[in-house]
């Protein structure tokens, strides 16, 4: 009975991801007011610093390797500077969708990251 409960678990799991909405996401969490940059307390530009301090002062390489990127590239942006290489990865086709969108500057991009 238990492997039964977990496959169910684990089922309602990947339909729950297979709805993800890179949009809906990418608005609620990086827009103000969760990235207004004109607030101290905002967690997005303090998420920002840490990001930058670790990349230019603790780590540096040949390449990095972000697992899991979902829709965004704020994690790496700081890490393009100290990497030759930067790979964003992700389960999700629309996460990697929205990225690719971007990056080739296509139509229909959530979230312009310049």
């Amino acid at each position: 009975m238990e492997k039964k409960g977990k496959e169910n678990g684990v089922a309602a799991m990947a339909a729950c991801y297979q709805r993800f909405d890179p949009a809906a996401y990418l608005q609620y969490n990086y827009t103000p007011p969760r990235a207004d940059f004109e607030r101290k307390d905002s967690i997005v530009p303090w998420k920002l610093a840490c990001l930058h301090r670790a990349f230019t002062e603790d780590v540096s390489g040949e390449v990095l390797v972000d697992i899991g990127s979902g829709p965004t590239l704020y994690q790496v942006l700081s890490g393009c500077e100290v990497f030759n290489k930067v790979l964003l990865t992700d389960y999700l086709e629309v996460n990697r969708q929205e990225l690719r969108r971007w990056l080739q500057d296509e139509e229909g991009c959530n979230l312009d990251w310049t």
